[in-house]
């Protein structure tokens, strides 16, 4: 076991601390930064500044350490709101300092990769057995924010996990950190999504995860070996046959017995993780559940470390919406409080909220998403509840139904505090707007009215819930152009989303929703998703729904 040469190198002052490399990683000198301040569980914390390598300090790799019997963690502060960090590496602070609070210490740390940590999922379960933590480091150093983490945490050993060409790390964590074992779960490499839900659930039972070559042609020779050594029984394999091979279900069998592998599967990632959840907690003690963004798998990497540590689950969600599999289980008994993992970018309010999907590709859902990359399907689309909105100045406007109620409502309130607003125009067919779009294609050309106007079977006004307002009454603007210039559309700016409407296109956005600024153009959504995105800052319906940007055809 290599000991750093002087405290000088140490990490924050860590002198004794011996390092043990696991999968060959490239391990940086270890250098003590400036002192960091506090992280907190619950609210953001600066960027970490790059930490200088030492010239001369290195460490390598040493031969395993033997197996230790497993020990008790703290018990667990999970945060009051959400789980947050100022960046991955602040954020797996922010869950070891949740895990353990106060004075705790830990007897091993795990460092993991943050540019890819699910490689490193199988320390989760190692660090649950052996009273340990995980954090994630960069490649070319130690962040100063888990350095200073490192300093509090005053392991005894840290180990360095990740980066490896072959999957040699998880079993040999698996050996250094279970004497014996009866369960242990199995999952590919090439599915970070299932590996964070697997090595929570693993770790929560203190079981080991391998991490295996999911479309091999069978189980490599060290992973059934380890399988026997450890006296394993009983298999979960994480991931549908496409994920995890038949082949390798196969070699399980062979090792435990064909009745004693699971296969935890599903259509989905969510359905996935829902799956895993269930095997592993049958009836889950009353406690949190952490929810994490299944697309965003590094921060779900540092919900894992503290969901597995505690004992607890941890279920994955779209970013913006919570999928029926994944919140059925969320409000069960058994669940006092769901944790979010991650700020606002990586889970929004709504999703948090435990909102549940509607479908962004449906013409009839309001959550539709149209734009030059998502026409209506089919182009000749025709809302089937279309009624003539009822407002003053309504023009013989038409939305669907609750488009339209709302509308009604929306102005009412800023005719009472702003002025009258009327429609210039609401729902379009597709006859009307490729009618529209011909006339100013042979007006202004082709660059100019893709500016402003969509191509027919584009347009956000044939999903019957968008609307164009223009000003009425005394004012110096006549026509919708002018709007944001007048009371009554600094009001409707500043108001709709109280009413389920949303500005679609903002100044400066084109080049993410394909059309120019339109003060004028509200898109109704429903009063929670509008209040999410106007209480989380979002400026494009895109973004919101973590979908690509449409700036062209």
């Amino acid at each position: 076991m290599a000991v750093f040469r002087a405290r000088r190198v140490a990490i924050a002052g860590l002198g004794l601390a011996t390092a043990t490399v696991v999968g060959l990683v490239v391990v940086p000198p270890l250098l003590s930064p400036e002192p960091a301040p506090s992280t907190g569980v619950a609210a953001p914390t600066p960027g970490p500044a790059p930490a200088t390598p030492s010239p001369s300090a290195s460490v390598t790799p040493s031969a395993s350490p033997s197996a230790v019997p497993p020990v008790d963690l703290p018990p667990a502060r999970p945060p009051a709101g959400r789980l947050t960090g100022g960046d991955r590496y602040a954020l797996s602070v922010a869950a070891s300092r949740a895990a353990f609070p106060g004075s705790a210490r830990a007897r091993v740390v795990y460092l993991v990769s943050g540019e890819d940590p699910a490689l490193g999922a199988a320390a989760i379960p190692a660090a649950a057995a052996l009273g340990g933590s995980v954090l994630l480091a960069r490649p070319d150093g130690i962040p100063r924010v888990t350095a200073a983490e490192l300093d509090r945490l005053d392991p005894q050993r840290i180990v360095v996990v990740g980066d490896a060409a072959t999957l040699t790390p998880a079993v040999a964590l698996a050996r250094q950190s279970f004497p014996s074992a009866t369960r242990v779960w199995v999952v590919a490499r090439d599915h970070p999504e299932h590996a964070v839900v697997a090595a929570t659930a693993a770790a929560a039972n203190r079981s080991p995860l391998l991490v295996v070559d999911g479309d091999g042609s069978g189980l490599p020779a060290t992973a059934a070996d380890l399988l026997r050594d450890l006296g394993v029984s009983s298999v979960t394999v994480v991931g549908q046959p496409s994920e995890v091979s038949g082949a390798v279900a196969d070699d399980l069998a062979a090792v435990v017995g064909a009745d004693h592998v699971v296969r935890a599967g599903g259509a989905d990632r969510y359905a996935v993780a829902a799956a895993v959840n269930a095997g592993a907690w049958s009836e889950p003690a009353p406690g949190v559940a952490y929810l994490a963004n299944g697309r965003d798998v590094t921060t779900a990497f540092a919900g894992a470390i503290l969901a597995g540590l505690s004992r607890r689950p941890i279920y994955l969600t779209l970013p913006y919406c919570v999928p029926t599999v994944s919140r059925k289980p969320l409000t069960a008994d058994g669940i006092s409080r769901v944790v979010p993992v991650g700020d606002e970018g990586a889970l929004r309010s709504l999703a948090a909220r435990l909102e549940p999907c509607r479908s962004i590709s449906d013409m009839t859902s309001d959550w539709v998403l149209v734009n030059r990359r998502n026409p209506l399907s089919p182009k000749s689309f025709a809302p089937p509840d279309l009624v003539v909105v009822r407002m003053s100045d309504a023009a013989g406007g038409r939305l669907r139904a609750a488009a339209a109620a709302a509308l009604g409502r929306m102005a009412s309130a800023v005719a009472a505090d702003a002025g009258r607003a009327g429609i210039d125009t609401a729902y379009r067919s597709y006859a009307t707007q490729d009618a529209l779009y011909d006339t100013w294609l042979a007006r202004r050309g082709r660059t100019w009215t893709d500016t402003w106007y969509a191509r027919p079977g584009y347009s956000e006004h044939q999903t019957g819930l968008t609307v164009d307002l223009l000003p009425v009454g005394a004012s110096n603007c006549r026509i919708n152009d002018c709007i944001d210039e007048t009371p009554q559309g600094r009001w409707l700016a500043r108001n709709a989303w109280r009413h389920g409407f949303i500005l679609r296109y903002e100044k400066g956005y084109r080049s993410t929703v394909g059309i120019g600024f339109e003060p004028w153009h509200f898109r109704y959504v429903g009063t929670a998703l509008a209040k999410a995105y106007h209480d989380g800052g979002w400026h494009t319906l895109e973004a919101f729904l973590d979908e690509p940007p449409a700036p062209r055809y």
